[in-house]
């Protein structure tokens, strides 16, 4: 029988000392004999910062793999890193628990780790904290014949306004199922704006009538807000449930900054 089993868990550089509960567990359930090497491989390249943690299991690895579905679950999920990848990094192999501490820190460290973690050095130079992306918050139903004159001068202004949108032609890339990422915008988002022209309520495209009832929907079970556009539709096709709603003239444009306060009032309350 094969005794050479080897294992590599992908982990965070910029968060690694959340990582020692787990390579000290393994230094003290299984012996040199069992585990013939528990250490880490680091990559320092700022453009390709890495950190994994390696293992080498002698013998049958049901005992091992039982481990740490019953005490690491989370680390079940193993890359395709091979032996040959790791060596092109700095590696460094563990004999006991006391070691873990002297290499694994938060602080930079000249030939481990030269770069701090991420909150720490984030904290000491806030310059460089990440311009994180804001979530979408408002789903832009719409017809694709309307995108160009109205929706995305639409979405460009909200956006400018510090506005997170939800976007169709942005979120949805080829090959994606259409129906899941408009279920799974219209789930996170927590307000409906619907631009309604003559070519919304065409019966020949039934998405926009459909995101609205699933938005409905939603807003019945929870708090979601909806906020209709009137972009030129006359009064006699607007659906019944849509008329409870007052709405936003479009008005060529000269309605956008309503349209932007309208929703960050209805966002803040």
């Amino acid at each position: 029988m094969t005794k050479d089993f080897w294992y590599v868990f992908e982990c965070d550089y910029g968060a690694r000392t959340q990582e020692k509960p787990f390579i000290k567990a393994i230094l003290n359930a299984f012996d040199k004999d069992n585990a013939t090497h528990v250490g880490i491989a680091i990559n320092n390249n700022p453009y390709c910062l890495e950190f994994y943690v390696s293992v080498n299991i002698q013998g049958d690895p049901i005992h091992f793999e039982k481990w740490l579905k019953s005490n690491f679950p989370e680390k079940s999920r193993r890359v395709n890193i091979f032996l040959q990848n790791m060596f092109t990094g700095n590696v460094i192999t563990f004999v006991e628990e006391s070691m873990v501490d002297l290499i694994i820190t938060e602080e930079s460290m000249d030939k481990v780790f030269i770069l701090p973690e991420r909150e720490l050095f984030e904290t000491a130079k806030p310059q460089y904290k990440p311009m994180f992306k804001n979530d979408s918050r408002v789903f832009i139903s719409h017809s694709s014949k309307d995108k160009e004159k109205i929706v995305n001068p639409i979405n460009a202004y909200l956006q400018a306004n510090n506005i997170g949108t939800w976007l169709d032609s942005y979120e949805i890339d080829y090959g994606e199922n259409i129906y899941l990422k408009v279920n799974e915008g219209i789930d996170n988002s927590e307000l409906g704006l619907f631009i309604l022209t003559d070519n919304f309520f065409d019966s020949s495209s039934g998405w926009p009538i459909t995101e609205f009832s699933a938005f409905f929907m939603e807003l019945m079970k929870s708090n979601k807000k909806v906020l209709l556009v009137n972009a030129g539709v006359d009064d006699s096709k607007i659906h019944t449930l849509m008329k409870v709603y007052k709405y936003i003239m479009w008005d060529n444009g000269n309605g956008l900054p309503e349209i932007a306060n309208a929703i960050n009032r209805q966002l803040k309350a």
